[in-house]
């Protein structure tokens, strides 16, 4: 008799106890575990509100060790170019050419990759500068700083396949060019790189802008050691000579967005990130702040965004990057990790633990900033959702 009535005290203070945690519960979340003193639980997604909304970036820095060409029309992002230009620098101090005619002049540029159409096909024009593009310490260039430029040669329908084949963009120039310009300068204008480079300022290459999606951007290293000018010359005794001038000086990204009649500002439904100086995502965390003076300690946050899937017209790219964003100066975001393309669920998924619990117990700043990776050397862009359906979502498994 004993023994039963003890057991159903047992039960009615466990039915107790039940009650009391589904009280809880219905406030702050699941519990999952009760540990002692501590219960560690996840967050009801009914009490996260992160806002949300896509726009655009003013500009980029113009330099980086990949330089973007050419041009796509996409249905969603509008039209988008890319040219650069780019300085030849000389290959000894002091040298002298005495050349009385050129049989021979090109440029070599190495290429790595691109992003768009496979099939894409190029109308190529490459200029000479008319002013300076020489660096320092204190002058820094951004990618929507156009640079006046002549037009040397147009070469029409080349075919990005044949580049990829070549691994190397490699453009003829006029034999009629390089003996004044380049090769017959004064003994002070080719004393060394620095004045050379305040005589020929350099090149400018950019593509006719391809009003299709069957366009492409593509990548060159010109930091490659085999990326030069190329000249062959006859020199005054009348001898064949060679010489390759390196384009290991400044080189410039420039890059153009026509968002015209395209949705990116009408909506907060999608988010619209793309490299180039595109446009990025504002995040708002701010929700936090009702949390902050409950002392819970953030156990795991996982932030996760899904691929706007009927977005078909472009690769989406393997990563995207998240960065703190305090009144437009941006910081790296302390212990972040993750950002890759999960291909199987089509989603990315960030680890922000550390960042939601600065922003609960350090009163830390709850803005943030999503933007493709490594932005200023590719042309990546990527459509997520930010639906009711499929909103961004935010695991978050506190400790109380």
């Amino acid at each position: 008799m004993k023994a039963a009535y003890s057991y159903l005290i047992g039960i009615f203070l466990t039915v107790l106890l039940f009650l009391a945690c589904q009280n809880e519960e219905s406030l702050i979340g699941e519990i999952f575990l009760d540990n002692n003193n501590h219960d560690i639980f996840i967050l009801d997604e009914d009490l996260i509100h992160i806002t949300a909304f896509s726009a655009f970036e003013d500009s980029i820095t113009a330099q980086s060790s990949v330089n973007l060409l050419g041009s796509y029309m996409d249905p969603y992002f509008g039209l988008s170019n890319a040219s650069f230009c780019f300085q030849i620098t000389l290959p000894n101090n002091e040298i002298s050419f005495n050349a009385s005619s050129i049989t021979n002049i090109a440029l070599n540029l190495p290429y790595n990759n691109f992003y768009g159409d496979s099939l894409a096909e190029f109308d190529i024009i490459i200029s000479t500068l008319t002013e300076s593009i020489n660096s320092n310490d204190s002058l820094e260039f951004f990618s929507n700083q156009a640079f006046s430029a002549n037009v040397l040669t147009t070469i029409n329908s080349v075919d990005l396949s044949l580049i990829a084949d070549s691994a190397a963009l490699n453009i003829e120039l006029p034999t009629s060019f390089g003996l004044s310009e380049i090769l017959n300068l004064s003994s002070s204008e080719l004393e060394n790189t620095e004045a050379f480079t305040e005589s020929f300022y350099g090149f400018k290459i950019e593509t006719e802008p391809i009003l299709s999606n069957n366009g492409a951007i593509m990548y060159f290293n010109l930091s490659d050691e085999n990326a030069a000018l190329n000249i062959t010359y006859i020199d005054n005794e009348n001898v064949e000579q060679s010489v390759s001038f390196p384009t290991t000086g400044t080189k410039l990204n420039h890059f153009t967005h026509d968002y015209t009649n395209t949705i990116i500002e009408n909506t907060d439904s999608l988010i619209f990130l793309q490299s180039m100086g595109g446009t990025f995502c504002e995040l708002d965390f701010s929700f936090l702040e009702s949390l902050q003076d409950s002392g819970y300690i953030v156990n795991n946050a996982e932030l996760s965004l899904s691929v706007f899937e009927e977005d078909l017209f472009f690769q989406r790219p393997e990563r995207i990057t998240l960065i703190e964003n305090n009144d437009n100066d941006l910081f790296p975001i302390e212990g972040l990790s993750g950002g890759f393309l999960d291909e199987v669920n089509q989603t990315y998924t960030f680890n922000i633990t550390q960042h939601i619990q600065k922003i609960l117990t350090e009163y830390h700043n709850p803005m943030c900033r999503l933007y493709t990776y490594s932005r200023t050397s590719n042309a990546d862009r990527v459509i997520l959702n930010n639906t009711s359906e499929y909103p961004i979502k935010l695991k978050l498994v506190l400790i109380k």
